[in-house]
């Protein structure tokens, strides 16, 4: 048996029932957001119990709420910094690598998990079609599980984090400018770089930049021209994925007051947006590759890109709403360019280690 009940954000029970924390034995399912974020903001719910919820398995819960999908957002650029020194160098310490491996994927669950409880507490999740794992929401945890959970894997990453500093002094530096961004984003009122307009610079630096250098360093190497490089390339591609989950949402976003750079250009400009910075992404990765990898992939990926580009740039060209399924189509073929890229790159790099 379920029942109904609205609350406004000024009810005292009206945290409790967000956050799940208002009884061991139920759950509370938000159907409806009202005015969300929004000191007149009201939820309502279906209260249900425990053991009335259907629930996948433990293992299909756990993919969808740690969102495995993003893993490739760091692993990638890692196994890109560890082709590059393995073909060049014997006297890495798998041991620290194995650390340093560890405390990023650690990091971003911690990051995954934080975004999940902000995104729900804020009404990201309860509004926006796109946004979120939608774990909170159909109530297989609660957003205080959720909070829970990530502060448990920040502690870890923090662990591993210290080994490797212990073991190679230099890649403090690289920790402490992490450290002071994600202490920048935590004490903002948004509580995530995605509401801020601008924001993404910060996300481009950890998920770009200071993870190749910090990696790089990991393994008792300096930093270098190309690693810079290809986390710069790297963090321009996902951002182009972060700017076009965006624009898929834009209409939603707007209408409830949530901010970043899509929102604030606006749906023509967005649209310009992504085709140049697709392109300006394209043309940094061949330039990477040519300076530091071999004319010949340079050319090849590149080639590859630009014409899997087309039917993308022309579809954006095309658009003039940000409703119906064309703009659906274009974020399905913006996130399958980003696979390609990536994919591409994965290959590049095992070619790297073979020759």
């Amino acid at each position: 048996m379920s029942e109904l009940i609205t609350l406004s954000r000024r009810s005292p029970e009206f945290e409790s029932y967000l956050r799940g924390s208002f009884s061991s034995e139920k759950r509370a399912l938000p159907l409806q957001t009202l005015n969300v974020n929004s000191n007149s903001e009201t939820v309502t719910f279906r209260v249900l119990t425990v053991d009335q919820i259907e629930q996948p398995s433990l293992l299909a819960r756990l993919l969808v709420l740690f969102k495995v999908r993003s893993f490739l957002w760091v692993l990638l650029p890692m196994f890109v910094v560890l082709a590059k020194n393995a073909a060049t160098q014997t006297n890495l310490d798998p041991w620290v690598m194995v650390f340093a491996t560890l405390g990023v994927v650690f990091a971003l669950l911690a990051v995954n998990l934080r975004n999940e409880y902000f995104d729900h507490m804020k009404g990201a999740d309860r509004v926006l079609p796109e946004s979120g794992s939608g774990a909170i929401q159909k109530g297989w945890v609660t957003a205080a599980e959720v909070q829970i959970y990530s502060n448990v894997w920040l502690a870890l990453a923090i662990i591993m984090a210290l080994l490797v500093i212990f073991a190679y002094p230099q890649v403090l530096g690289v920790a402490a400018i992490a450290l002071a961004i994600g202490l920048w984003a935590q004490f903002k009122k948004t509580g995530s770089f995605k509401y801020r307009i601008g924001g993404e610079l910060s996300f481009f630096l950890l998920i770009g930049p200071l993870l190749t250098s910090g990696y790089q360093l990991s393994m008792g190497m300096l930093i270098d021209g190309e690693v810079l490089a290809a986390g710069y390339c790297w963090g321009l591609f996902v951002l182009f994925l972060l700017h076009i989950r965006n624009f898929l949402n834009i209409l939603s976003s707007t209408q409830v007051g949530f901010s970043n750079t899509v929102n604030w250009l606006g749906f023509d400009k967005s649209r310009r947006l992504l085709a140049g910075w697709w392109i300006f992404s394209i043309l940094c990765f061949g330039i990477y590759q040519f300076l530091f990898v071999n004319p010949l992939p340079a050319f090849l990926t590149s080639g590859i890109l630009f014409l899997a580009s087309i039917p993308f740039i022309r579809n954006l060209k095309k658009l003039s709403s940000p409703v119906g399924s064309l703009i659906r189509q274009v974020y399905r073929q913006g996130y399958f360019l980003f696979l390609l890229a990536a994919g591409l790159w994965i290959v590049e790099s095992l070619w790297i280690l073979i020759r």
